[in-house]
């Protein structure tokens, strides 16, 4: 009987869903496959709102999911570094201790908040009305804990991964744009699709019509806005990768990119035209720089490029202006606009209320990111993450293979600014991106390494004391 009693409490605790099994073979796949485990996460990063099981009222996103693999492989690297045999043998991580911090931090957030700060008003995730009480940790709480560990190991292990490559952000966005354009084609032209398998998370209000019942684009996501985002990461990087690669796979990026672009377009989301404007406005800015500071110099066909350029914007500018002054207006005027700024606004008064010290992961959620990371993880918090990325960008840019990471990257922060609450990162595009951008500053400073001890003639690790760690290939 107490048995049965357990089997039931289970079955009703732990529901599968239309992913379970998909899921579970990404993971499969991951172990068994030779060039790392980097592939199965980005597969599970394919589908943002898709739920691998259902844990009593959490659903558990793909990308979380497969990243339980990575937790076990960190962990069997730290177990072998343990080993006298094996110490000094990896160089450190760049950005590693304000990860490490980041999540110390986090917790120690979540734990003492309630305590400090009983009977304070929060934003639950759904967006209503709570309040943190001292001793109780909702679900919510314990997820976002648990992902933010995940994703930081993820960082860590696709830091140490020999076949870590931007490629790996390609596979997620680009595997999401396409499965996105097959939903598309079956709501305009009846194309068969397994509706309801690629999203299928109960967490999410799926989000497709606007007022009036007017119908709206969202893809295999939750809002039309979450498809803008993919979209716009999905064309930072294809743009971005465009000239590194060729043949089929210049030419997949193209037709890839062109789907993106296209989806983008007939969102209806203010983010895609907001976040496309000023992720234009930087790749221009840095485009300018990077040509002045080096010198550059431009053939007759760029340069003629540049003047149609010109004059063909004296008549498109102002259109495209007036395209997005009115959209944008529209937005301002709107309902969601009114309650997604009150929900920010009523975030940074939570930011006063604690001091700065925030009120923990999961416990408050606004309708940007700044406001909702600032809330829940303090200003100490926002700045590790901030000191987190500006390293890994910083050294990542120096290796012009991974400046696609970069790029996507900027994408998806410049989303998130403006209407990306979670810390948390379903499609996993967040912390992968930080992920390859460590790897790439890993691989050089093991070549810096390699060239001292080929100068000085010195063995890593040896008696002579001229090198602290030991070295080895981390691809």
């Amino acid at each position: 009987m107490h048995a049965d009693r357990i089997r039931r409490h289970i079955s009703e605790e732990v529901g599968i869903t239309s992913l379970t099994i998909a899921t579970v073979a990404v993971i499969v796949f991951g172990v068994l496959n030779p060039r790392g485990y980097g592939r199965a996460l980005a597969l599970g990063g394919a589908t943002p709102v898709g739920a691998a099981l259902v844990v009593g009222a959490v659903a558990v996103p793909t990308f979380y999911a497969v990243a339980i693999g990575a937790l076990v492989g960190v962990g069997l690297g730290l177990l072998r570094a343990t080993d006298t045999s094996a110490r000094g043998q990896f160089l450190p991580v760049p950005a590693s201790r304000q990860l490490v911090l980041l999540v110390v931090l986090s917790v120690l957030v979540t734990l003492t908040a309630p305590l400090l700060f009983d009977g304070l008003a929060v934003l639950n995730p759904s967006g209503a009305a709570a309040t943190l009480r001292a001793g109780v940790l909702t679900k919510s709480n314990l997820a976002q804990i648990a992902y933010l560990v995940l994703s930081v190991v993820v960082v860590a292990y696709l830091a140490r991964s020999r076949w870590t490559g931007p490629e790996l952000i390609g596979t997620a966005v680009g595997l999401a744009t396409l499965l996105s354009f097959w939903s598309w084609t079956h709501t305009s032209a009846g194309v068969p699709f397994p509706v309801g398998v690629f999203d299928n998370s109960p967490a999410f209000a799926f989000i497709q019509t606007a007022p009036g019942g007017l119908l709206r684009v969202r893809g295999i996501f939750s809002e039309p806005a979450g498809l803008a985002t993919s979209c716009l990461v999905t064309i930072a990087y294809a743009v971005s990768r465009l000239w590194s690669v060729r043949g089929l796979r210049r030419l997949g990026l193209l037709v890839v990119g062109s789907m993106a672009l296209f989806l983008g377009s007939i969102s209806t989301s203010t983010t895609f035209v907001v976040a496309g404007v000023a992720l234009a406005v930087i790749a221009i800015l840095v485009g300018t720089a990077t040509f002045v500071l080096r010198r550059g110099s431009l053939s007759r066909a760029a340069v003629a490029a540049l003047c149609a350029a010109a004059i063909a914007s004296l008549w498109l500018l102002p259109v495209v202006a007036n395209a997005i002054g009115q959209q944008v207006s529209d937005k301002v005027s709107s309902s969601s606009y009114t309650d997604r700024s009150s929900a920010d606004s009523f975030s940074y008064d939570l930011v006063v209320n604690t001091f700065g010290f925030g009120t923990g992961l999961g416990s408050n959620r606004a309708s940007s990111f700044v406001a909702s990371l600032l809330s829940t993880v303090g200003v100490v918090g926002a700045l590790l993450l901030l000191a987190a990325v500006v390293t890994l960008v910083r050294r990542g840019w120096g290796v012009r293979q991974a400046r696609p990471a970069v790029w996507a990257l900027t994408a998806l922060l410049i989303c998130k600014v403006v209407s990306g609450p979670d810390l948390s990162d379903n499609s996993g595009v967040l912390w992968m991106s930080l992920g390859v951008l460590a790897h790439a500053a890993v691989n050089v400073d093991v070549r810096r390494a390699r060239r001292f001890v080929t100068a000085s003639g010195s063995v890593p690790g040896g008696p002579d004391g001229a090198v602290t760690q030991r070295v080895i290939p981390s691809g």
